[in-house]
């Protein structure tokens, strides 16, 4: 069983390299992913126009890899990051990891 978890976070676009630059600079921390996703809600008095007629919103995907021991950790530092965009998060166990060749 693996001591890790892996942090599911949804980001508006525009703090994705805020992201960025704080998930690169904490050291407990091999690396990350991040990808584009369209969010789907039933909340469409926060979309803007053409959000509205598209019926999503585009937002970036970050899946971080983390020690169960340092969530707290990265949860403070990402939660400076957002407190002016809030940014939805899970965090889900991970049972095993490694990697095949």
């Amino acid at each position: 069983m693996s001591s890790e978890q892996l942090l599911v976070l949804i980001a508006q676009n525009d703090i994705k390299d805020d992201i960025v630059d704080t998930l690169i600079e904490l050291d407990f921390l091999s690396g990350f992913s991040l990808g584009n996703i369209c969010g789907f809600s039933r909340e469409h008095s926060h979309f803007n126009i053409k959000e509205q007629v598209e019926g999503y919103r585009e937002f970036c995907k970050f899946e971080i890899m983390h020690p169960s021991s340092q969530q707290q950790a990265l949860l403070a530092v990402l939660a400076r990051v957002c407190q002016h965009n809030p940014c939805r998060y899970w965090i889900m166990p991970i049972q095993q990891t490694g990697t095949l060749c």
